[in-house]
């Protein structure tokens, strides 16, 4: 099945009541002739209103910024430790078409979207993940999220650990 990807560019508004970068094509009325330019997808036309984000704690900023003895780690392996705090799994049709290798791959989602989050104990026999992770077996929390990505960290499990515990303990 061919899949129609449209590129809208950046988002070309910001608006007035959330300060949200929107693209145009994602206004309320999508009439050319309707006057006034509006958005419901971010804020509800100024109905919601969410806080300001509040500052990371301070390791987790160091890590990012590279202030952190650690951060070269920490940043080459992103991904897993963002996955490590994850309570669910996203699902739906992938299109991957248009990754040729030669420019960073492009994740696009299409058709009904969503996110399995699983039983809240692990089958038997079954290690814990996801959700998993929070509630069964808390004195082993740590380990049993690295074991789960252990793959990926498994030279430098003993440094992961101390990254993970502190993030953790924030």
């Amino acid at each position: 099945m061919k899949i129609d990807i449209f590129e809208f560019g950046q988002p070309t508004i910001q608006w007035e009541y959330c300060l949200g970068e929107v693209w145009y094509e994602e206004r309320s009325h999508k009439s050319k002739t309707y006057v006034k330019v509006d958005f419901s997808i971010c804020c509800q036309k100024g109905k919601v209103k969410l806080p300001f984000l509040q500052e990371p704690p301070k390791l987790l900023l160091e890590l990012l910024n590279g202030q952190d003895s650690r951060s070269e780690h920490y940043l080459e392996n992103i991904r897993s430790y963002n996955s490590m705090f994850s309570f669910t799994s996203i699902g739906g049709n992938v299109q991957s078409s248009i990754n040729d290798g030669y420019v960073p791959p492009q994740f696009i989602l299409h058709g009904q979207n969503y996110h399995r989050i699983g039983s809240l104990l692990p089958d038997s026999g079954s290690s814990p993940k996801f959700a998993q992770l929070y509630i069964y077996d808390t004195q082993n929390e740590v380990s049993n999220r690295l074991s789960h990505f252990g793959y990926v960290l498994y030279s430098v499990t003993l440094f992961s650990y101390f990254i993970l515990t502190q993030l953790i303990q924030r």
